[in-house]
């Protein structure tokens, strides 16, 4: 005697075959229902540090690894690169501070 293992020998697997089409269904409508959200225009890309045009002597000390008393120092006897000096607060001009870098820059000499 042979077995047949058509699906309407076992009505368990006919079963479970039509929850799966239905699943299978409901979830193409609800894929072609949802709209595709539009890309976000490009902001410009901001730098990680916004670039400043005044730097205050912590700063300056900072990029020239030195202490602020030697920035004090120095202008109390005129040397050093040039500042602002506005309401008490001495500030930097950072094309003034890339002047004086490039003016002290040292190339050896044979």
């Amino acid at each position: 005697m042979a077995t047949n293992n058509t699906a309407s020998s076992n009505p368990r697997a006919e079963s479970t075959r039509d929850v799966l089409d239905v699943l299978a269904g409901s979830i193409a409508r609800t894929a072609a229902r949802q709209t595709k959200p539009e890309p976000l225009p490009r902001a410009a890309e901001v730098p990680a540090e916004p670039s400043r045009e005044l730097l205050t002597e912590k700063m300056l000390a900072d990029r020239w690894v030195c202490s602020v008393a030697r920035l004090q120092r120095w202008r109390t006897v005129g040397e050093g690169p040039p500042y602002l000096k506005i309401v008490g607060k001495v500030l930097y001009r950072l094309k003034d501070i890339e002047a004086y870098e490039e003016a002290s820059l040292v190339r050896k000499v044979f």
